[in-house]
Formats: structure tokens, C-alpha cells, sequence
């Protein structure tokens, strides 16, 4: 493989840390040496190539040149990247921490673990082992807690069309996979004392949860805050 062109490549990715390069190079040595398939031409190789190096070593890639230096359409690209991967044996099974240091989303870790158990135990999976699982379970967990994140890597992390994406959240999501539970404050001004009482409020996850009209909750909100007001004066006067 002409190194000239491997760094010429690199250059148009804005890819100058010669780490990223070797690694590259180095895969491109393990690809030629294996006798299977010699259809993609050199450039798409060196292009795909350094991609998983860069992923490898946790280096950012330009995907929107990649994809034109390839001339590969997005899911074509993705496809090619995946054989590439298994095919130099890299294809490692990935775990929540793995997407979380990806993602810069260490704080949902313990979150996102806890949504993937639920999921094994329910029973709805085909290979545990294949990464749309994690990639779902850390995705609902940043969506709890509100952290922004990069939905379109993750879909990347997950291997899944759009459309296949977008069903297997609905299956965690039909199992209460993203309830959050909340914290609402509620001050009940009584004899000009204010007392916080905490009520959990829970997002409803299917059609079949009845949903009651605003002013019904706030009349049961506050009977409940009062009742809970009631109790705690009790208390302090015995």
C-alpha cells in the first residue's frame, strides 16, 4: 500500500497524529494479508481504515468527508465498516462504560446498567451481546436525566437502521424502560408556614395509564400536601 496516499488521506480527514496513521497502516497490512474479498478499491480501504484506528485510539474523524472520499452512501459505508471490523477481528463485545466514555456521559453509567438489566430479564432480546442493546439503554438513561447527547453516534454504536433504532426503543419503552422518577416540590401556605412536601411523579408509558385532567391532579395534590401538613403538626404537638 502506497504510504504516500495513506498520509495524503489522512491529511484530507484532517487526521496529522501519526499514531492514527501507523494504526492504519497497520490494519491495511492485516486486510491485504487476508485472502478474502479485494473489491473495495484502495482509497475506500485507507478511508475505512482510518476510521477504526481513529476509533480505536479515541481520535474524532470528519464522517461527512469520509463518506466522499469513499463514495460510499451512509449505510453502504457503515456496512463495509462493520465487515472491515470483524474481518480484522476488532469487532470486541462494547459495554455501557465503553459508550459512556464515548459519549462523555459517565454520570448515567449506574443508570444505564440498571435499565440493560431489566431488559435481559424481560426476555426480548436476540444476542445480548450485539451493541444496539447498550447503545439503547444509555440513550433512555441520558433521556431520564435530561443530559444532552449525540443521538446519531449512538445509532452509529448501535449498528441499527433508522427505523430498526427507533422500534427497539419503543420495545424498552413498553416495558416502563423510561420512567424517571422526579422529585416536585409543593409549598401548602398555611398560617403563613410554609411546609415542602415531596410528591414522586412518575411519566406515564403507555395508553392504557389514566391520565387525570389538571385540575383533578391539583385538587388531589394539595388534599394529599395538606393531609401530609395535618400529620407532621400532629406529631410535633404529641
Amino acid at each position: 500500500m502506497d504510504k504516500n496516499l495513506v498520509k495524503s488521506t489522512a491529511k484530507r480527514l484532517n487526521i496529522y497524529d501519526e499514531v492514527v496513521v501507523k494504526k492504519c497502516e497497520e490494519f491495511l497490512r492485516l486486510y491485504q494479508s487476508k485472502a478474502v474479498v479485494k473489491s473495495l478499491n484502495n482509497q475506500a480501504k485507507i478511508v475505512l481504515c482510518l476510521d477504526l484506528a481513529s476509533q480505536c485510539l479515541g481520535r474524532h474523524i470528519d464522517k461527512e468527508t469520509a463518506l466522499l472520499l469513499s463514495g460510499f452512501k451512509k449505510s453502504l459505508y457503515q456496512n463495509h465498516l462493520n465487515t472491515l471490523e470483524k474481518l480484522l477481528e476488532l469487532d470486541k463485545i462494547i459495554s455501557i462504560s465503553d459508550v459512556c466514555v464515548q459519549l462523555g456521559c459517565m454520570s448515567i453509567k449506574e443508570d444505564a446498567e440498571a435499565i440493560l438489566g431489566k431488559y435481559q430479564k424481560s426476555g426480548n432480546f436476540k444476542d445480548m451481546e450485539h451493541p444496539q442493546y447498550v447503545a439503547a439503554a444509555t440513550y433512555l438513561a441520558c433521556k431520564v436525566k435530561k443530559i444532552p447527547l449525540d443521538k446519531q453516534k449512538l445509532v452509529s454504536i448501535s449498528r441499527l437502521k433508522p427505523s430498526q433504532w427507533k422500534e427497539l426503543v419503543g420495545s424498552f419503552e413498553k416495558l416502563g424502560m423510561e420512567k424517571g422518577r422526579t422529585t416536585q416540590k409543593l409549598s401548602v401556605d398555611e398560617d403563613k408556614n410554609e411546609c415542602a412536601v415531596e410528591v414522586d411523579i412518575l411519566k406515564p408509558t403507555t395508553q392504557d395509564d389514566q391520565v387525570e385532567e389538571y385540575e383533578v391532579w391539583k385538587k388531589r395534590i394539595l388534599a394529599e400536601s395538606y393531609a401530609a401538613l395535618e400529620k407532621q403538626k400532629g406529631r410535633i404537638e404529641h
